[in-house]
């Protein structure tokens, strides 16, 4: 687990960061080649899909599907919240998974909340360093709620973690930008 001044020496170095993307971007923009305009990367469309679960995980069994269905996403969200403190990342985004199957399977996509849990998977997927899977996350979260902070700074850290593309530095910009005009007071330090 992450000390303070851990924290603390993160954030520092993100700042660092999103100023040195800023001053590029506005370098960019400013020669004579970029003047074609960027397109910013959209949202996952609002577009509901419904998904056949396969029948080779957990949550896909008949006895599974029967009984309290947020006791059954409450169960595989605390088994996920487990495994990322003790460090197995795969086995929580494992968890997270069949929670976002129960909530796609009752319709319940875009409900704020379950915001919390494409975070959650959106944070397992960072650790994993697979960041096109953290950033769709992360968007899903911030269409269930867009006030959720953690969504935008999560969607934000997977842009700046990918190969640098202009497009990918603006958008996290945004994302950052988004992540404070949300963040609770007490986070900002």
């Amino acid at each position: 687990m992450s000390s303070l001044s851990d924290l603390k020496k993160e954030e520092s170095e993100l700042v660092e960061k999103l100023a040195a993307v800023r001053t590029s971007i506005s370098e960019l923009e400013s020669s004579p080649s970029s003047s074609t305009p960027v397109e910013a990367t959209p949202l996952p469309s609002t577009t509901t899909t419904t998904t056949t679960p396969t029948p080779d995980t957990e949550a896909d069994t008949e006895a599974d599907w029967e009984g309290d269905v947020s006791s059954k996403i409450s169960s595989y969200k605390s088994s996920g919240n487990a495994s990322f403190s003790s460090g197995d990342y795969e086995s929580a985004a494992e968890s997270y998974t069949n929670c976002i199957k129960i909530i796609k399977k009752i319709d319940k996509e875009e409900d704020p909340q379950y915001a919390s849990i494409y975070a959650n998977r959106s944070a397992a997927y960072l650790a994993q360093k697979k960041w096109v899977k953290a950033s769709w996350d992360a968007q899903c979260s911030a269409r269930c709620d867009p006030k959720f902070w953690k969504s935008h700074w999560r969607h934000g850290v997977s842009l700046m973690a990918m190969a640098p593309r202009i497009e990918r530095s603006q958008n996290a910009v945004e994302a950052f930008e988004r992540c404070l005009g949300v963040c609770p007071e007490e986070k900002k330090g």
